[in-house]
């Protein structure tokens, strides 16, 4: 499936980024986040559905090219606000942009933009296997 269709099977609303790791040898970055969620439903809509929740999982990317966060300094520690994917024409190679909350010792709360340039997205478990 490809990464605009794949993004839409999956729901992280209030759900929360835990790590970034970045694999640079392997050109994969992976997200882990608290829940992950699918949206089954023919609505598109995740409409509460919990049977094949991922706790601990990983959001990664593959072929990574490039890796970027906006403003620096902050580590991406709160919830993800939105996920974008947006097809590089000509490319097999989609820019993927995450907001991701950051909430620093003084408890200011700033949304962080990464931006990352992947082949492809898929989901891990915690154990480190794929899920379809």
């Amino acid at each position: 499936m490809n990464p605009v269709d794949f993004l839409k099977t999956i729901y992280l609303g209030d759900r929360s980024c835990k790590a970034i790791l970045i694999y640079s040898w392997d050109e994969l970055v992976k997200l882990q986040v608290d829940e992950i969620s699918r949206v089954r439903s023919s609505s598109g809509q995740w409409e509460f559905y919990n049977d094949e929740n991922i706790e601990d999982g990983f959001l990664v990317f593959e072929e990574v090219q490039s890796i970027s966060f906006k403003p620096e300094n902050f580590l991406p520690n709160d919830y993800i606000n939105d996920i974008e994917v947006h097809k590089l024409e000509g490319s097999k190679y989609c820019r993927f942009v995450l907001y991701i909350g950051s909430i620093g010792q003084d408890r200011h709360p700033t949304e962080i933009e990464i931006c990352i340039t992947a082949a492809n997205m898929r989901l891990e478990n915690k154990q480190g296997h794929n899920v379809p």
